[in-house]
């Protein structure tokens, strides 16, 4: 069996994450058949998932394409400034320790990490702060700390897949979600709760609201200022009954003086109860801290399992963090420079002769392409999708185009509902954002010819490309259907 399409100039190399990720959902029946039944079970179910394309590989890195998929924002993660900046504070602390043996709650605390704690925490206006992990980390320990039994959580319904999974840690069994970003209906769901819940409304117990500052997948930002306007205007013969736990994940160095955030941007640092800040985006390092006053840090650190029981983070850890801050702080043409490239994709987007007839016939779909230019903040994050039946041709096209998305499906997303996840960065320049926003022109010519009946195959060059590979190496899926005459269709 061939491992390479013999098409010269193809762009599907044989050991690249495209091809990697395709071979990754060959089904493996019949080599599980001989093994023993613990393996055999496992690999059962992993079919189930090949068979659903929604299999997941570590793909080796993709060094040849143009970065829209990454989580580098800032570019800091690849940022010659940090990494001088991060080896040098490692010299200014010559005799620190590679390790901290033990959890925070024995000998693990030090010095260093509990400066840097309060550093970051005064940095985002909060009193006090906790490093964790990770985002993941952080948010599970959040939810499953801090509500009471009794309490009421209200939460946005696309708040993260770890805020969804700390919920269903939390003691509070009373769990409502509200459409995401319906402040009216947010408002009315307010109300209800203090009609329906005595305990609230005797205020023996609170709402506990669940948002983020920029949602994940669509990169839409949250209006925070009117959802607290409308808590305020509800609980107002209640104060302190409502708390507002913000996820900042994707604004931190983005939005907000010296990118403190939304939270920060807004003003409501006295208003937000609980900020969870992650690392592994603009700070170009990794885990995350909670932020809050100093019940909220103690209440975690004592009822959550997974601070009391884990080794602490490390002095380069910290050290990477606390350098990413120091360098953050200097990045305001960076982030003035994202936010140009935002501006300028969507204006050459709907400026594109073919965006009203691709709208139309729903070839293309970008959400936040609707009301760009009134919008304040257009964010490095969005979502484009078509049709199902093309999701993946969009995929395959804008790769062959050398530039790099992240393909969304189900069950990360609702099934029909999967979209190409594009992130801007500050190292991102013009000519690459013109090249992007021709490439998915390119692409919606070529999809407008084929459902005119006009085009030279039934799929897109670069589908057909990837379908006569994967014939090669006899894997099926990702829009491929094979018909009497051994052509793809729709």
């Amino acid at each position: 069996m061939s491992n390479i399409l013999t098409v010269e100039g193809s762009f599907i190399s044989p050991e690249g994450p495209l091809a990697t990720f395709i071979k990754g959902h060959r089904s493996q029946t019949e080599q599980a058949k001989s093994l023993p039944t613990f393996y055999r079970n496992l690999e059962e179910v992993l079919d189930v998932k090949r068979a659903s394309e929604n299999f997941y590989s570590t793909l080796p890195p993709d060094t040849t394409s143009v970065d829209f998929c990454s989580g580098d924002v800032m570019s800091m993660g690849r940022s010659s400034q940090h990494r001088d900046e991060f080896l040098a504070e490692l010299e200014r602390h010559p005799n620190f320790a590679l390790g901290t043996t033990s959890s925070r709650l024995m000998d693990g605390n030090y010095t260093y990490i509990q400066q840097a704690e309060s550093e970051i925490a005064a940095f985002h206006g909060a009193e006090a702060g906790l490093l964790v992990g990770s985002g993941f980390e952080a948010n599970l320990a959040i939810w499953a700390t801090i509500p009471r039994h009794g309490d009421v959580i209200l939460y946005d319904s696309l708040v993260h897949a770890s805020t969804h999974d700390g919920i269903r840690q939390a003691l509070a069994m009373d769990r409502v979600a509200f459409p995401h970003s319906d402040v009216d209906v947010f408002r009315d769901t307010l109300r209800d709760i203090l009609e329906t819940r005595p305990l609230v409304r005797q205020r023996k117990r609170c709402v506990l609201v669940a948002v983020e500052s920029i949602y994940s997948m669509d990169g839409d930002v949250c209006p925070l200022q009117e959802l607290v306007e409308a808590a305020q205007e509800v609980f107002q013969d209640y104060e302190g009954s409502i708390q507002f736990v913000v996820d900042e994940a994707h604004s931190v160095g983005f939005i907000g003086p010296e990118g403190k955030g939304l939270v920060c941007e807004l003003g409501l640092e006295k208003e937000i109860a609980v900020v969870m800040h992650s690392f592994g985006k603009a700070i170009g390092a990794s885990g995350a801290i909670i932020l809050g006053n100093k019940i909220i840090r103690d209440t975690v650190i004592n009822f959550g399992r997974a601070v009391m029981f884990s080794t602490a983070p490390t002095f380069p850890f910290v050290a990477a963090v606390k350098s990413g801050y120091k360098v953050l702080s200097t990045k305001a043409k960076d982030r003035e420079h994202v936010h140009d490239m935002a501006r300028l994709f969507f204006e050459l987007l709907t400026s594109h002769p073919l965006w009203p007839t691709a709208r139309s016939k729903g070839i293309l779909h970008v959400p936040l392409a609707e009301g760009w230019e009134d919008r304040v903040v257009n964010t490095h994050l969005l979502a484009i999708s078509t049709k199902p039946k093309s999701f993946w041709w969009m995929y395959y096209h804008l790769l062959s185009a050398s530039f790099r998305t992240f393909p969304v499906t189900y069950p990360v997303v609702p099934p029909g509902q999967s979209r190409l996840r594009v992130i801007i960065h500050a190292h991102n320049t013009e000519e690459q954002v013109r090249g992007f926003v021709d490439a998915i022109y390119a692409w919606v010519q070529e999809m407008i010819d084929i459902e005119a009946g006009t085009g030279a195959e039934p799929v897109t060059k670069a589908a057909k490309e990837v379908y006569d590979w994967m014939r090669q190496e006899q894997v099926d899926g990702f829009g491929i259907v094979r018909t009497k005459r051994k052509r793809e269709s729709c």
